[in-house]
């Protein structure tokens, strides 16, 4: 069962970063530069936002005994429902404090000084309120790991969504487009959701006792999703007051296509990871050391691998994917490949979730958030851009020790894994130097 979920879940991720990667390279040739880096503002506040507001009600129903009673499920999707509204509301209000801060002279430049950032920040924000309305069954086949509809339906809302994005943006070359794309996305979905999985239909319901479990389980989920947002949007929080539209663009480019492969793995801890670790510990608690590493050995062989692939072949990508005016990123996606030595170790969030301990997570998100906003903007002040990034790269390293001091406690730590385990790097780093000399060859031939 988790090889199957395990194969939907990265044959449906793999199709749609396709597809994605396909829909980019059309996008940046009907968009200028300064587009990308205003949208990934808009974006990362309704993240933000979104993390923020996490009280961990889809961890909840997977973590807990309950979670297949149908009046924990409404009372979730209740809650679900009411949060899709509060964030869009605080969106506006994000929105309009941001004009406020532009009139009193508050902020400096970059793109915070974007025409319509605020109402564009607003219309992204519309999104959560479509989602609040997808049906819990989604999160019941998650728990139960049968990803396989979930999968079917995550791609054809995206395959529709980008389609629009594209044809927008071929018809107006306008912002707008990507606006319009995510309320598509965020529409079949819900949609989609209700109509093509089996199972009761949800309705609205608050049962005293599941919400007592939820908010109780939920209050470390919330904490640790506060620190965890800051630390995983800080950068572009960071650097959106600091550098131009078209730097923030280069970045994000950059960032994105690292994040294709952080997500791979993040995918496959929230869908299979998760949902299998928690059957395991209330099951079979003793072998979750066990199958622990035989979910590491593959992540990391990835995570490490696909570092030291960028680092050798992240120019050579980026010339190959975008046309000259974005060579600026291939400089900084080799830096930021260094953070997937940091992502491989996300497994153990599962294992701490699925043993009832998520305030692990909230310590370990609150370091890392503090690294981040302490070493970011001291290495900018230092060195400069470059030094920035290579604090964003390598903030996360601070975590490592109290994740290693959590692991004790479930007997997780292997010394000789993660030495040899490194050995992927090289690897992956002349596998990445030698699709550069190709690259490089084929262009000076043509």
């Amino acid at each position: 069962m988790v090889l199957r979920a395990s194969g939907w879940s990265m044959g449906g991720y793999v199709l749609g970063q396709i597809l994605r990667i396909l829909s980019n390279l059309v996008l940046t040739r009907l968009l200028v530069p300064e587009v990308f880096g205003v949208m990934a503002v808009a974006t990362m506040v309704l993240v933000v936002i979104t993390l923020l507001s996490d009280v961990g009600l889809r961890q909840a129903v997977i973590q807990s005994p309950n979670g297949n009673v149908q009046s924990f499920l409404d009372t979730a999707w209740t809650l679900q429902m009411v949060r899709g509204v509060l964030i869009w509301l605080i969106c506006i209000g994000v929105g309009i404090a941001i004009d406020q801060a532009n009139v009193y002279g508050l902020t400096t430049g970059g793109v915070y000084q974007y025409p319509d950032l605020s109402l564009i920040i607003g219309a992204v924000g519309f999104a959560a309120v479509i989602m609040g309305f997808q049906s819990t069954k989604a999160i019941t086949r998650a728990r139960n790991l049968d990803l396989s509809r979930l999968t079917i339906i995550e791609f054809i809302a995206l395959v529709i969504s980008l389609v629009v994005a594209i044809l927008l943006c071929w018809a107006t070359g306008s912002i707008w487009s990507f606006v319009i794309s995510s309320w598509v996305n965020a529409l079949v979905l819900t949609v989609l959701s209700h109509t093509s999985l089996p199972g009761t239909n949800n309705r609205v319901h608050i049962d005293r006792k599941a919400l007592g479990e939820m908010m109780s389980f939920g209050r470390w989920i919330m904490l640790a999703s506060t620190f965890s947002v800051l630390a995983a949007n800080g950068d572009r929080l960071l650097l959106a007051g600091w550098v131009t539209p078209t730097v923030l663009g280069f970045y994000v480019l950059a960032f994105n296509l690292v994040a294709m492969i952080e997500g791979a793995g993040g995918r496959l801890f929230s869908a299979v990871a998760t949902p299998a670790l928690s059957r395991v510990a209330r099951e079979t608690p003793e072998q979750i050391r066990k199958v622990y590493y035989n979910f590491r050995l593959p992540f990391d062989l990835f995570f490490v691998g696909s570092a030291g692939a960028l680092y050798g072949g992240g120019r050579a990508i980026i010339d190959l994917l975008y046309d000259h005016r974005y060579a600026e990123a291939g400089l900084i996606i080799e830096i930021l490949s260094f953070s997937l030595l940091v992502t491989r170790f996300g497994v153990a969030s599962s294992v701490y979730l699925a043993a009832g301990r998520p305030q692990n997570l909230t310590i370990l998100s609150f370091v890392k958030t503090a690294a981040l906003f302490t070493l970011v903007p001291l290495a900018n002040w230092l060195f400069g851009f470059e030094g920035a990034l290579w604090a964003i790269a390598l903030h996360g390293v601070l975590t490592l020790p109290i994740l290693l001091y959590f692991n004790i406690r479930y007997r997780l730590n292997s010394v000789k894994f993660e030495c040899v385990i490194l050995l992927a790097w090289p690897v992956g780093y002349l596998v990445g130097h030698a699709f550069e000399m190709l690259v490089r060859h084929v262009s000076f031939v043509l």
